[in-house]
């Protein structure tokens, strides 16, 4: 097994290499001297004509952003005590700079606000000094970054998002929200543990408090994929008010505590937050609420023309926070009303920026450097 010290060794010469690699088409630029520090891990002298620079390097294996904001914090006192000492380099300007073999959105958002450069091994930099500007961005992620943010959103995990979303600004202890989600509390502890690597939410004294529901959800819509399970399509001659009422049938929708058919998607919508007639009709059913929706509005199969389109999922967390727009009425949350659209084609999408107008007054916009407009 290798040890620590050699995989750090192996992240500082591949560091050095990535930097030489970005650094090695700029204009008049040369690369000095490359030195390990005490402090910090890495000075490389950089020279432009008669002008001298050093860039002050921390490299971290984990680029999450609880741990790109401590390096940060480390460089900064490393460079403003710098300023101040009788170190031979200490008169030259001094830029700190991150590296890091993946770094998140939100990590380099974070870089970006504290004027501190940034790169990571799959290309992503932003360096800026005298004349030198370079800010790169990629679509690539490591396995491991896919594998954690499948991990996060997951049905099971996904309810637990759905919680917190649900209640914003409210403290949460594992308990209470692992009796909220219907999850349990290994689940529960574990999805915590990954909220706080990303700083989505923070520690408080009663308990953990969902902080960037706005990167949350904006990654969540990123990373989803709606529910498995299989659908059945036909044709009903009902319409408006005629299918709302056969369907208002609180007797069959409430019992056992909770709906066996929800509408969704374009359907959901109109409810709280209509954007636009829609000629499908589509729901989300449990197994007796599909045999009840197909009966109760006279499904016929049809090849062409289907106006009617149920979807049965495997995750049955979803008919948990249905809402009740109107009595006997149930449909998706916002949450994953906003979640369907967003994933669907663009006239979808369009709807789903309006459900979240209407929602979530709280989600922000980010252009690709993490720029707020």
């Amino acid at each position: 097994m290798m040890k620590s010290t050699e995989i750090v060794k192996d992240l500082e010469v591949e560091a050095v290499n990535a930097i030489r690699d970005l650094l090695g088409h700029v204009p008049n630029l040369e690369i000095g001297s490359v030195e390990r520090g005490y402090q910090i891990d890495l000075r490389i002298a950089l020279s432009r004509g008669s002008a001298n620079y050093a860039l002050i390097i921390e490299t971290k294996m984990n680029g999450a952003p609880s741990v790109v904001r401590h390096a940060i914090y480390h460089l900064k006192n490393y460079v403003a005590h710098m300023g101040q000492s009788n170190y031979p380099y200490a008169s030259q300007p001094l830029i700190p700079m991150l590296v890091s073999p993946y770094l998140s959105p939100e990590s380099r958002a974070t870089c970006i606000n504290q004027n501190v450069a940034y790169l990571d091994f799959f290309g992503n930099a932003h360096l800026a000094f005298d004349g030198v500007y370079i800010d790169r961005a990629v679509a690539d992620k490591p396995k491991t970054e896919n594998r954690a943010l499948r991990s996060i959103f997951n049905p099971k995990a996904a309810a637990i998002l759905r919680a917190m979303l649900s209640e914003l600004g409210r403290a949460w202890r594992v308990t209470d929200l692992a009796e909220k989600a219907n999850a349990s509390l290994g689940h529960v502890s574990n999805v915590r543990k990954a909220l706080l690597e990303r700083e989505w939410i923070e520690k408080q004294t009663d308990g953990v408090v969902l902080i960037q529901p706005d990167a949350l959800l904006k990654t969540w819509r990123e990373n989803y994929r709606r529910p498995s399970g299989h659908r059945i399509t036909g044709y009903t001659h009902l319409h408006g008010k005629q299918l709302n009422n056969r369907l208002s049938t609180r007797a069959f929708n409430l019992y056992p505590q909770r709906p066996h058919v929800i509408y969704s998607l374009h359907s959901a919508a109109q409810w709280f937050a209509p954007f636009g007639r829609d000629g499908i009709h589509t729901f989300y059913a449990d197994e007796s609420g599909a045999q009840f929706l197909q009966k109760t509005l006279k499904l016929t199969p049809v090849t062409k023309g289907a106006n009617v389109v149920l979807h049965i999922p495997n995750d049955e967390s979803l008919f948990d926070d249905a809402i009740e727009p109107a009595p006997g009425i149930f449909c998706t949350s916002p949450i994953i009303t906003y979640l369907d659209l967003w994933n669907g084609n663009d006239r979808d999408r369009e709807a789903a920026e309006y459900v979240a107008k209407e929602c979530f007054p709280w989600l922000q916009y980010l252009n690709p450097t993490g720029f707020l407009f």
